[in-house]
């Protein structure tokens, strides 16, 4: 990633690519902790964290090391289904923090371990996305369709029925984990709805027959609105105060929120509800989305934000919170990376592998 005009920018992108490349290894099967290899914070668990944020920059640019994050899980998938049993579910159910044995190892007092499940579906959306990129069918054969199929029974198992013919997924921890307990979470949602869709979409490029439940499952799942057409965050979602990007990421990166005026009422609302004590990613997301949108010079404000509170002295490592003082934080770096490559760049993940769409520069860069 060359940046021209913006030698700071430069350093910063540099850096944060750096330590994604070593932090992880290719064919070596194993995924990337929040802080890497830089410190023990939380243990060396693995989080959604890689699936979300560091995976996507090292999937457009070291399929090597991209292949070993998505293969660290299917390794584990017998781990996962041995969960959804536990709890009564069907197919594979992953662990909020995963350890080396594929187990749950979230601590006992955190309602994350028990209650946040979207991970699941995130890390069937860095499966598909794979094969997206590489169309190794071989790969989605032996390691990709068994994952996507795992997780579809698992969405169609956790979704209540609802009266009116919808589903509801009750009783989760989102990705802003401020609101614990509640039905309806926008990116729990979200990402089952993607997750079943790239089920069926891998059966039927594999010849498969696809379960028609994934299906009707995927296009009933409620997402919950406000009046005037704000994504309410959940059902019961009153304007409280948020950790992290919630609603904003069934824009990008789910693509289930397009319309431009949606997304820009998503974003106007949102942002100044993001908590300062939050981890850096969520204003990345909102820095890809404004970039999308033909906004350069929000994309950058947010770009700058994302990270530039977070560094470190002396050598501008970043720290999970702009409060915090743990170095390196790789989520972040993955965050930041993807404002440059899905924002800035303009590259889509799609059904044709990467695809350029309207790139924009900031005013302060002269090329990328």
């Amino acid at each position: 990633i060359i940046i021209e005009g913006d030698l700071q920018s430069q350093q910063d992108i540099r850096l944060a690519l750096y330590h994604l490349y070593a932090f992880g290894r290719g064919d070596n099967n194993l995924s990337i902790a929040p802080m890497g290899l830089s410190s023990q914070n939380y243990n060396g668990h693995i989080f959604w964290d890689t699936e979300l944020w560091m995976y996507p920059p090292l999937l457009l640019l070291n399929q090597d090391i991209a292949r070993s994050l998505v293969n660290y899980r299917s390794d584990r998938l017998d781990k996962a289904k041995q969960k959804a049993i536990n709890f009564g579910y069907k197919g594979a159910m992953f662990p909020w923090e995963s350890d080396d044995t594929g187990e749950e190892a979230t601590p006992a007092w955190a309602l994350t371990g028990t209650f946040e499940h979207h991970i699941t579906a995130d890390v069937a959306i860095a499966f598909w996305n794979y094969y997206r990129i590489t169309k190794d069918e071989k790969w989605l054969t032996e390691r990709g369709y068994p994952m996507l199929k795992e997780v579809a029974d698992y969405w169609v198992s956790r979704s209540t029925k609802n009266e009116d013919g919808s589903y509801s997924i009750k009783n989760v921890v989102g990705a802003n984990e401020f609101a614990p307990n509640v039905d309806d979470n926008a990116f729990t949602n979200g990402s089952a709805i993607t997750a079943l869709q790239y089920a069926t979409l891998a059966a039927k490029t594999l010849g498969i027959s696809p379960n028609t439940d994934w299906e009707q499952v995927a296009n009933n799942i409620k997402i919950h609105r406000f009046t005037d057409g704000t994504t309410m965050e959940h059902s019961k979602y009153d304007g409280d105060r948020i950790k992290q990007a919630d609603v904003n990421l069934l824009s990008f990166p789910l693509n289930i929120v397009s319309d431009k005026p949606t997304i820009l009422k998503d974003l106007k609302y949102y942002e100044p509800k993001l908590a300062e004590e939050g981890p850096a990613m969520g204003k990345s997301v909102f820095a890809v989305l404004y970039a999308r949108l033909g906004d350069a010079d929000n994309a950058f404000r947010l770009f700058k934000e994302s990270y530039e509170p977070n560094k470190r002295a002396p050598f501008g490592a970043l720290s999970e919170t702009a409060t915090a003082t743990h170095p390196y934080f790789a989520t972040g770096a993955g965050g930041m990376l993807q404002t440059v490559l899905f924002g800035f760049g303009g590259l889509h993940i799609t059904e044709n592998g990467i695809e350029q769409i309207n790139p924009i520069l900031p005013k302060q860069w002269t090329s990328l």
